[in-house]
């Protein structure tokens, strides 16, 4: 009697553990499923306002786009400028916008998965955390610009999830490697008033307190020079580059690592 009540407990217990394991693999599969849903459509997104340049001389497409960056300051300058290319898939800002007010522009890395629109919501800041372009329910959200900034703010706050998948700004984390760094230096934004180059100066991890969340706005010299000094000894390595007073910062946000306040942050300069 005691033997059979024995494996009776351990038949419940052995079902109730069985029960756990298929929910969480129900989970799992539901939220990977979802994941690549979400991720898919913003590619049909993408293609739905993806703006083709034509050369009227030749008639021939250019896709993508080349975005001349000008690697010299303007004001300081004595020799002529030099300059390199980044290539970027061109967007339909005036179409973004007619699909949805909301939108602000369109941000993109080449080479890594980072290519979504970036929207705007003063009144409700985290409106787009975890709803889609088209304000439905998404557990990707859209990434969104700081309610405090705008098109004019000396350093514009970007905030994006970090998925599983690799998509949103996951890609960010890879920033920790100096080499990739090296192959992905320079971020795009398109906005209304046209396409914008920044190249990255500072990866840095922070927490989500971190006082580089504060700065949106520089009124003097000597504080942005102030901030910029914050990043550069904060930045987990030395990229070269060095913002100086009047040029505008773009900022990159997203989790990192497992702790929920962890925070890695890439900014770059705008050229």
């Amino acid at each position: 009697m005691k033997k059979h009540k024995e494996k009776i407990g351990f038949g419940i217990v052995i079902s109730v553990f069985s029960v756990i394991i298929i929910a969480c693999l129900i989970s799992i599969f539901s939220q990977f499923y979802t994941e690549n849903k979400e991720k898919e459509e913003f590619r049909q997104l993408a293609e739905i306002v993806a703006e083709d340049t034509t050369d009227e001389d030749t008639r021939t497409v250019r896709k993508p786009n080349i975005l001349q960056i000008n690697s010299a300051d303007n004001e300081t300058q004595s020799e002529p400028p030099m300059y390199y290319a980044t290539d970027y898939e061109p967007h339909s800002m005036s179409e973004l916008i007619s699909m949805n007010p909301d939108c602000f522009g369109w941000i993109s890395i080449a080479g890594t998965n980072i290519n979504y629109p970036v929207m705007h919501t003063p009144s409700n800041p985290q409106k787009y955390l975890n709803k889609n372009f088209y304000g439905k329910y998404s557990f990707s959200g859209v990434p969104f610009l700081d309610s405090r900034c705008t098109a004019d703010s000396t350093n514009l706050i970007v905030y994006g999830h970090h998925m599983n998948n690799g998509s949103m700004f996951a890609d960010l984390c890879n920033y920790t490697d100096y080499s990739y760094f090296a192959e992905h230096p320079t971020v795009v934004l398109e906005t209304k008033d046209g396409a914008f180059s920044y190249s990255i100066f500072s990866v840095m991890k922070v927490k989500s307190n971190d006082d580089w969340y504060r700065f949106t706005t520089a009124g003097t010299e000597k504080s942005y020079e102030k901030k910029i000094s914050y990043a550069k000894e904060k930045s987990i390595y030395d990229t070269g580059n060095t913002p100086v007073y009047g040029q505008q910062i773009l900022t990159l946000s997203t989790c990192y690592g497992y702790n929920q306040d962890d925070r890695i942050l890439v900014l770059a300069v705008r050229n």
